[in-house]
């Protein structure tokens, strides 16, 4: 669906990407992995044209690039903060061309699918739970039909268990749309059991990448390994063997 090919970003002197080379498949879940300040965020931008590379390309399939979605680390900037929910999740539909009954009942069933209660809809942005909000993130994405969606950290100021419930969402809502996610993150305890493939990004350059088992069980590059020795990866399938 996507490749891109030697892809070079430099904000003035200072080089963010240099020479990245990946591609996502059609309905694939791609998981690009590093620290901050690696230049996951940069690549992204690129992806969705809030910036232009100095060199390289991206090529998509199709017209695909016109089907991207991008859900942000702070839910917030998906929101105006003086409409309520549902005026946020109308507006994409009511550009579609969807008839106001029709827009909430397509709104009313991805609600229900995210296990969401509907009275929610009639909260303000500052009413709603992070968890809640990022939720509603990813629905407000979806409802423009999007073949990939880029979640860019999208769970990072978020607790564990809310974390598991937005990763385990995001897998479904690919599964029953049939899309590509690349989901961008630092924490790697929270991809095991989601990702396709994982990249692994340092300094802006791709240093290691495969599919999810051998990457976090078997990782060549030392900075994969110090990343997972980092978070204590290694001690916790142990102790989750014994």
């Amino acid at each position: 669906m996507l490749e891109v090919r030697n892809l070079c970003k430099k904000f003035g002197n200072n080089v963010v990407l240099e020479d990245v080379n990946f591609c996502v498949g059609r309905e694939e879940f791609i998981c690009l992995l590093g620290e901050s300040g690696s230049g996951k965020s940069t690549i992204a931008e690129l992806l969705i044209g809030l910036n232009e590379p100095c060199q390289g390309e991206m090529c998509w399939a199709e017209d695909s690039s016109n089907f991207t979605q991008y859900v942000y680390q702070n839910p917030d900037r998906s929101f105006n903060p003086f409409w309520s929910m549902e005026q946020s999740l109308m507006e994409p539909l009511l550009l579609q061309k969807y008839s106001k009954k029709s827009a909430l009942k397509k709104i009313t069933s991805m609600m229900n699918h995210a296990g969401l209660p509907l009275e929610l809809l009639k909260n303000m942005p500052s009413q709603c739970s992070g968890g809640q909000k990022q939720r509603m993130a990813i629905i407000r994405a979806l409802l423009c039909n999007p073949r990939l969606l880029i979640a860019d950290e999208i769970t990072s100021a978020l607790d564990p268990q809310t974390e598991r419930t937005i990763i385990e969402l995001l897998k479904k809502f690919q599964s029953s749309y049939h899309m590509s996610v690349l989901y961008i993150t630092h924490r790697i305890q929270a991809i095991e059991d989601v990702a396709d493939r994982v990249l692994v990004l340092e300094k802006g350059s791709i240093v290691e990448s495969g599919t999810a088992v051998e990457v976090l069980k078997n990782p060549q590059h030392p900075y994969t390994k110090n990343l997972l020795e980092a978070c204590l990866y290694f001690e916790k399938r142990k102790k989750s063997i014994v």
